[in-house]
């Protein structure tokens, strides 16, 4: 299997416990399960990282909508939105009716965020874990088999022209497995990166809407 298709295989086969659990929980409100919140700011979308990979299955696993208290707030803000056009204000309302009709409170919808950074948390483990197996299983074998082919080579000396550029060989696409693992892992870190800060802005602005 090539090189970049393990790394595809082995990188999120499963999702995250954290998220599994949040997912898992029920909303009392039926239709906030078809509402998301508001997205992010367009501040927080880097060129070069719009379509990256890691990044989008970072945003699947930490949709807003699977927490419970968030897509709960914006299941009670959404009705408001002809009524109240002021954010801040639709949003203070919406906490108010949701405090008197289903115990959410503030604090509940800033843990929120947080789970959700805690998930991230979590796939940046799964993520380091995994590509650390495919470095043992794809590049740390190639080295073994360079030394045994370093051995075989002392060993049958008539042999010895072809040994070499099977080593050569192999010396190349461990560079090449090396470089193509580094490109991932610089692809995930700018996707983490990228949505920690939307998570951490949108929480900012929660707090100073809800006051």
């Amino acid at each position: 299997m090539p090189f970049m298709d393990l790394i595809k295989k082995a990188i999120f086969e499963e999702e995250p416990q954290a998220a599994q659990q949040q997912t898992a929980k029920q909303v009392s409100n039926p239709a906030a399960a078809t509402r998301s919140i508001d997205p992010a700011p367009a501040a927080y979308v880097p060129m070069g990282t719009r379509d990256n990979q890691f990044y989008t299955r970072l945003a699947k696993q930490t949709d807003l909508s699977a927490v419970p208290e968030l897509a709960k707030i914006e299941a009670y803000a959404a009705p408001l939105t002809s009524v109240i056009t002021d954010k801040a204000l639709r949003y203070k309302a919406a906490l108010a009716t949701a405090q008197s009709q289903g115990g959410l409170t503030k604090d509940a919808i800033l843990k929120g965020f947080d789970a959700l950074l805690t998930v991230l948390n979590s796939s940046a483990t799964t993520f380091n874990k995994q590509t650390d197996e495919v470095s043992r299983t794809e590049v740390d074998a190639k080295i073994a088999q360079i030394g045994d082919i370093n051995d075989a080579i002392q060993q049958k000396q008539k042999e010895i022209t072809d040994l070499q550029q099977q080593v050569k060989s192999m010396q190349s696409q461990t560079e090449v497995s090396r470089s193509k693992l580094q490109e991932a892992k610089n692809n995930f870190a700018a996707a983490l990166e990228r949505r920690r800060a939307e998570i951490q802005q949108q929480r900012k602005e929660f707090e100073t809407i809800l006051g």
